[in-house]
Order: C-alpha cells, then structure tokens, then sequence
C-alpha cells in the first residue's frame, strides 16, 4: 500500500465522516473524492454513479472501512501515485486535498466493536502503583462514548448524585494501540502482524483518585477509566505494512508526554512486558478480535501527580508516528 497515513474527520459544511490520506504536514487527501474520480477514469463509470459508488464503500461506519479497504487498495494506491506529483494548488482545483487546519479530527477508529487497555504493561508503572506482577496480559474495556479525536477537549468529571463520580486527580497514560484488520481467533504470536491494520498514539485518561480507591480493584479500574472523552486517539492511524517496509520495530519507539509544552515522562516501547503477539494470543484465545478493534498496548508512569487541570494542554508522542493534542478543562 502506498498510503501510509489514514485519518478520519468532519469538514464543518458536512456533517458526515470522512476519511482521508495525510498528504504532507498540512493537507490530507480526501479518499471518497480519490476513489470518485480513480472509478471515472480508470473504469469509465459516469461521475454521479462512481460518487454514489466511493460514498457507500466509504460508508459512515468507521470499521466497516477499515475491513473494506484492501479490496480497494489498489484504486488508491493507482491514484495516489498519479496525484502525488501534482502541485497543491492543482489539487484543490480538483477538490482532492483538504487542509489540516479546517477540519475537525475525529478518532480514527469511532465506532469500535471493542476498546481494550493492556494493565500494568510497564513495570515500572507498576511498582509506582504498587500492583504485584501479573502472569499473563491484563485488560479492560472502556466503553466507546469514551473516544474523542486530535485537538479535542478532555472533560474532568465534576460528579452528580452518586459518590466516586468526580475526580479531583486524573491522571494522563500515553500508549501505543494497534487497531485489528482482519477477523481473528487463536492467533499464532509469531504472526501477530498479519491481523493488525496499524499503529497509532491512545492517552488513557484515568480518574487517579477513583482507581486507588481500593488498589488492583478491578471495578474501581473500570470505572476510573470509563468517562465520556477519556479516550483520546490519534490523529491518524499508520499502517503496519509501512512499519515492516521502512524495518520499523513497534516494540522500540521512543514514547513521551508533555503537559504545557513541559516533557514530564518518557519511556520506550521495548519496556512493555507482554509484547505485541503475546497479546494477540492471548486475547485471541479468549475473544474473537474484529476489524476496528482497537487495543491500546499500556503506558509507562502516568501524571501529572496532582492531576490534570483546566486550561491544560496534553501531548502524547510517539516516535514514528506523530504527536496527539489534547485540551483539558
């Protein structure tokens, strides 16, 4: 595949989602408009029936897309190819290139079928929290009202009528997630990669103060984890097969976080315990992994200590990948 960069979003005069292929630092090509006009010349189709054609393949359903796009593949890469070599002012003339700047970023993946944090993945978050050392991979599911996309806004839970529904100290977890490609049951670890669609960045928000309510407490971990917009994602998705074609090794990214431009964690991805396959395999033994699904492979120590304030702004790196950035109030 020649794209490598795959984003979801919403232009402000269109309610609906699109999808697009990040072009350069600044503008992303828009497939639906690619596909359109790669159906109308490569295969004469008149332009209302190769538009109506490229909608419903790249259909509201984010998955669906993702499990959808290597049958046509090919198309893209033809008009990637083609269009790459033209000059930006050409391709808005055309209506294929969008700016960054005007567009609203959404998850990449917003419609999971299921949302999987790998636990206590680094050790030494683990020691920090005091958790004893777990024989095989640990995780939970966060719900995916949770999800919002690049430069959107992390909402600190001020509570309601039930106790442990307001936090006074969230926490920041920046992770390396995987989003699956293909349908997959007892996975062999040696071929992990052969499920995964690509990488991208996940900041797991927790509610610090909820979750050590009873320490290793699986429910209050759930909950802590649980609120609208806690799952921040993004800002695109890029490919495995651009990892394994440039000898890019997913298990050695250098990975940190920022707050207000301030470096306050670091790590590497070679520090995770359980590595990509071990993973796989193991979920795979317990559950049937969907195209979409997005597993978020845990984070190195979280913070800041006193928590996240309003007014913050928060960064997520990952080496490779980009940088996602998200505001806090």
């Amino acid at each position: 595949m020649v794209y490598t960069r795959f984003l979801t979003y919403k232009l402000h005069s269109d309610a609906r989602p699109r999808y697009g292929v990040l072009f350069s630092s600044e503008y992303t090509i828009d497939l639906e408009k690619l596909v359109t006009l790669e159906l109308m010349n490569e295969y004469d189709i008149s332009p209302d029936n190769a538009s109506e054609l490229a909608s419903a393949i790249l259909s509201p359903s984010s998955r669906r897309v993702v499990e959808r796009l290597k049958f046509i593949r090919e198309l893209i890469d033809k008009g990637l190819k083609k269009y790459s070599s033209l000059r930006i002012e050409e391709l808005k003339e055309l209506g294929l290139v969008q700016s960054l700047n005007e567009l609203k970023f959404l998850p990449p993946i917003f419609d999971p079928g299921k949302i999987i944090g790998i636990g206590q993945n680094y050790e030494e978050y683990r020691l920090m929290l005091k958790y004893p050392k777990p024989e095989v991979p640990l995780f939970f599911f966060k719900p995916a009202s949770t999800l919002i996309g690049h430069r959107d806004y992390v909402i600190i839970p001020r509570g309601g009528r039930w106790p442990g529904t307001m936090s006074r100290i969230v926490f920041h977890e920046y992770e390396l997630a995987l989003v699956i490609g293909r349908r997959a049951r007892f996975i062999d670890k040696s071929k992990a990669l052969d499920y995964v669609f690509g990488f991208t960045i996940f900041s797991d928000i927790t509610a610090h103060d909820i979750e050590m309510i009873q320490p290793g407490y699986v429910l209050y971990q759930q909950r802590a984890k649980a609120f609208d917009t806690f799952s921040p994602m993004g800002p695109w998705i890029v490919t495995v097969d651009e990892f394994t074609r440039n000898g890019i090794d997913p298990h050695n990214l250098k990975i940190l976080r920022r707050r207000n431009s301030v470096v306050e964690g670091e790590s590497n991805t070679r520090n995770m315990t359980f590595k990509i396959g071990e993973i796989l395999e193991f979920l795979s033994e317990i559950m049937t992994l969907e195209p979409g699904d997005i597993i978020s492979l845990g984070s190195p120590p979280a913070g800041p200590l006193e928590g996240l304030q309003p007014g913050d702004t928060i960064e997520a790196e990952i080496e490779y990948i980009g940088t996602l950035v998200n505001y806090v109030k």
